[in-house]
C-alpha cells in the first residue's frame, strides 16, 4: 500500500485507462471489476488504515472520474457501449420512456423503493463480506449504467449543457455519496470479522459514516418521491423529439 501512486493521479487517470481496457475486451461482467479495481487499494489504505475521512473523500473523487471516463467512452463509442455497459440499454430505455410519458418506476415509490432496498442491502452485505471490495464493484455497476442513461439524454436533447446538468438527478448523486459513506463504515466491520477468524487485529468500524450513508439513502428516496414529477417535465422539455 505504501508504494501506491498518488491517489490524485491514479484515481483520475486510472478509471479512463481501466474502462478503455474494458471496452476493448468487451465483457459486460468484467467492466465494473476493472473500474473498481483502481479504487480498491486506496479504499483499503485509508479506510482500514484509520483515515476514514480521507478514504471517503478519495472515493468521491474516484466516483466522479469513473463517471467522466464512462461518459467519454460511451460518447466516443456508443455502439460498443451498448454491448459492454451491463444493463445500460434497458435502463436507458426505461428512463427515456419515463421522461417522455411520466410512466415508470422512477416516478412511483411503490415501484422504486423495493429496488432501492435490495440494492442497499446487497451493497451492505457485500461490503461486510469482502471488506468493501465487492461493494465497490456493485457500486461501479450501478454508476456505469446510470452514466449510460445520462449520455443518452444528452445525445437526444436540444441543449446539451442543460441536459448534462439535469440528467444526473440530484437524488441519484445523493445516493452515490450515501453508498460510499456506507462502504467506509462497513468495510472495517468486515475486517473485524475476518480478523477474528485469522487472529489479526482490525480497527473499529466508523459508525458515524453508516449514519451518514443511511441518512443520505433515505433522503435520496424522499427527494425522488417529491422531485421526480417536476424533473421528468424538465427533462422532457429538453428532448429533441
Amino acid at each position: 500500500m505504501k508504494s501506491l501512486p498518488h491517489p490524485a493521479l491514479a484515481l483520475s487517470l486510472g478509471p479512463l485507462l481501466a474502462n478503455a481496457l474494458g471496452f476493448g475486451i468487451g465483457s459486460p461482467l468484467l467492466l465494473p471489476f476493472l473500474g473498481a479495481v483502481i479504487a480498491i487499494p486506496y479504499f483499503w489504505k485509508y479506510v482500514l488504515g484509520a483515515e476514514p475521512g480521507r478514504g471517503f473523500l478519495w472515493m468521491l473523487f474516484w466516483a466522479f472520474f469513473q463517471s467522466v471516463a464512462l461518459w467519454i467512452l460511451i460518447t466516443l463509442s456508443p455502439e460498443r457501449a451498448a454491448t459492454v455497459v451491463h444493463n445500460g440499454v434497458p435502463y436507458a430505455e426505461e428512463m427515456m420512456h419515463w421522461i417522455r410519458t411520466g410512466e415508470g418506476a422512477e416516478g412511483s415509490p411503490r415501484l422504486f423503493l423495493p429496488v432501492h432496498v435490495r440494492h442497499f442491502l446487497g451493497f451492505c452485505v457485500l461490503s461486510i463480506a469482502t471488506v468493501g471490495s465487492a461493494g465497490l464493484v456493485l457500486g461501479t455497476w450501478l454508476l456505469n449504467y446510470m452514466n449510460y442513461y445520462v449520455v443518452q439524454v444528452v445525445s437526444q436533447s436540444t441543449n446539451a449543457l442543460q441536459a448534462s446538468l439535469l440528467a444526473w438527478h440530484p437524488w441519484a448523486i445523493i445516493r452515490v455519496v450515501g453508498f460510499i459513506a456506507t462502504a467506509v463504515a462497513l468495510a472495517p466491520l468486515g475486517m473485524r470479522i475476518w480478523g477474528k477468524l485469522t487472529k489479526r487485529p482490525a480497527r473499529r468500524p466508523a459508525w458515524k459514516y453508516f449514519g451518514i450513508g443511511l441518512g443520505l439513502v433515505l433522503v435520496d428516496a424522499l427527494l425522488k418521491t417529491i422531485l421526480a414529477p417536476t424533473w421528468q417535465k424538465l427533462l422532457k422539455s429538453l428532448l429533441s423529439t
